[in-house]
């Protein structure tokens, strides 16, 4: 082989690169902040209302669920000039978490201890089904709440 096919054939394999290297460029988000601060909003929902399960605190739940709508009105507007491709994968996850939050606060309004824990079962699956939609890069640190703990009679 010639030095000028070498040549010829690095260059090639070099645009080849670069045009890969721009293509996975543009599959990154416009506002990877924005996004990332926004979907850090829905752990912190997750977790709170674990904590305000276990501790009764029917009211503020509540106010959780307020708090994840401005959280996905937030989403929606970071998101909103990313490809429809990727906002029509992301929409039903949103809505699910969007539901699955109100559905524990109509659990919290009838202080009903059992469609709590089950409406907080559905967030969570909902909220990590939303957050792995994204790019690992804009994703948060996992939440540190899982499921409210039973509480029952201390023995």
């Amino acid at each position: 082989m010639s030095i000028r096919t070498c040549l010829m054939t690095s260059a090639l394999a070099l645009l080849i690169a670069f045009g890969a290297g721009a293509a996975s460029a543009d599959a990154a988000l416009k506002s990877p902040k924005k996004v990332e601060k926004s979907l850090a909003t829905f752990n912190r929902v997750v977790d709170h209302t674990a904590r305000l399960i276990t501790a009764k605190n029917y009211t503020h739940l509540l106010h959780e669920n307020d708090e994840l709508k401005e959280g996905a009105e937030a989403l929606e507007k970071n998101i909103a000039k990313e490809p429809d491709d990727f906002q029509a994968k992301v929409k039903p996850l949103l809505e699910k978490a969007e539901a699955d939050s109100q559905a524990l606060a109509d659990a919290a309004k009838a202080k009903d201890d059992d469609r709590l824990s089950s409406a907080h079962a559905a967030l969570v699956a909902s909220v990590s089904a939303l957050i792995g939609a994204f790019p690992a890069a804009v994703q948060p640190p996992p939440g540190k709440a899982k499921e409210p703990k039973e509480t029952g009679p201390q023995k």
